[in-house]
């Protein structure tokens, strides 16, 4: 169990070695068939081969099988060769299958496989409706589960093959096609006959026929009471595309000759007119989604710019803003500081002033008095002496 779970797991592991591919083959095979996938190494030494399915994962390690599937067999196991074998082959087994040969360095062999999905036994129906002109047969053939699109064409009594209005619905994801085809005959001879024919490239040379007896439509009960319709094939709920191709409508005579083979000319006009319309739409509606995501792209990038450069205009501006605030604080404290040292100064004048000015007027007074006492003292001096 563990090796079966470490042969597994070699898958998840990519090659991060050089590798060298040695070339890629490409198989059909038929839904249904066996796959044979061969892998021969020439000039092989003792190393191991290893078959990868398309998702990846390891299918045989050499003669060991690491998925637990019986639909993928050993057919041949030797030092230079590994052979397996797919049976009962589906769109899902579709895919780049890898034989890898741990040499040095490790060699690859490719191998594209595409799985043919073979049409479904065409169903042929008949209707008859009436029109301004009469009465017209529209013939309906109808075909299903084929990969790719099969063709379908309507081979008359005369020997003449032609396309019919052709309509294709696609179903499980796209992978397998159901087919329509209606041929629309306006006149017909006795005897005359139609084929639908059936060709795929699944069915080689071979093709499916249905045929068609108008003379089992003429005798058919109250085939001539049919109320006037039109016949309207819609798609199935599954389909994913509805293609519209060529339209022929066919006139046979009474004899099974034909007499005249007109093409709807007008019909066929309007169809390609609309079919170039709706390229030209989807051209133009292309064109448009283009441009404007051009122009939203055009817009993303200029708004990106603009945005830049507001937070670069921003973070200059708070950075400017700073500056101018630190200056200007600045400013206030250094005239701040000066009114002091002026304030300081003023005082320190006036405190020396007064003291300058006491001190002299103190000076002033003491002289004033000892001039004073002087002169006291000199007049008593000079006063006159009186003898008694």
């Amino acid at each position: 169990m563990i090796l079966w779970t470490a042969l597994s797991l070699l898958a998840w592991f990519p090659l991060q070695e050089a590798s060298l591919i040695d070339h890629m083959e490409t198989v059909i095979v038929e839904e249904g068939q066996m796959l044979t996938l061969k892998c021969v190494i020439s000039q092989a030494k003792e190393a191991s081969l290893q078959w990868l399915s398309p998702s990846g994962f390891t299918i045989f390690f050499d003669k060991h099988p690491a998925l637990k599937n019986q639909k993928y067999q050993l057919l041949h196991h030797s030092d230079d060769q590994l052979t397996i074998g797919i049976s009962n082959v589906t769109l899902q087994d579709e895919g780049v299958y890898k034989c890898l040969y741990y040499s040095k360095p490790v060699r690859t062999k490719e191998v594209n496989v595409t799985v043919l999905a073979t049409p479904s036994k065409p169903t042929l129906e008949a209707l008859t409706i009436r029109t301004t002109n009469g009465k017209e047969v529209l013939l309906r053939c109808f075909t299903k589960g084929s990969k790719p699109p099969p063709q379908i064409t309507w081979l008359l009594s005369n020997g003449m093959e032609l396309y019919g209005e052709t309509q294709h619905t696609f179903e499980d994801e796209g992978k397998k096609c159901n087919t329509t085809s209606t041929l629309r005959v306006r006149a017909y001879g006795e005897n005359a006959t139609a084929h639908c024919l059936v060709r795929h490239e699944g069915l080689r040379e071979e093709k499916l026929v249905v045929p068609f007896r108008f003379e089992d439509l003429v005798t058919a009960p109250d085939s001539d009471n049919v109320e006037n319709s039109t016949l309207s094939f819609q798609p199935s709920q599954n389909s994913t595309e509805l293609v519209m191709e060529e339209f022929s409508t066919v006139d046979i005579d009474t004899l099974g000759h034909e007499q005249t083979q007109k093409f709807d000319i007008a019909e066929g006009n309007r169809s390609a007119l609309e079919v170039t319309k709706r390229k030209h739409g989807i051209l133009l509606l292309t064109l448009v989604s283009s441009l404007i995501l051009v122009l939203f792209i055009v817009v993303q990038l200029f708004i990106m710019k603009l945005r830049k450069a507001h937070v670069i205009w921003k973070k200059e501006n708070d950075i400017s803003e700073l500056t101018l605030e630190s200056y200007r604080s600045r400013s206030n404290n250094d005239d701040t500081s000066s009114q002091e040292k002026n304030s300081q100064t003023f005082h320190h004048k006036c405190g020396m002033k007064y003291i300058i000015t006491s001190y002299m007027e103190r000076k002033s007074k003491n002289l004033k008095e000892n001039i004073q006492d002087s002169t006291s003292k000199q007049e008593q001096n000079n006063l006159p002496e009186t003898i008694i």
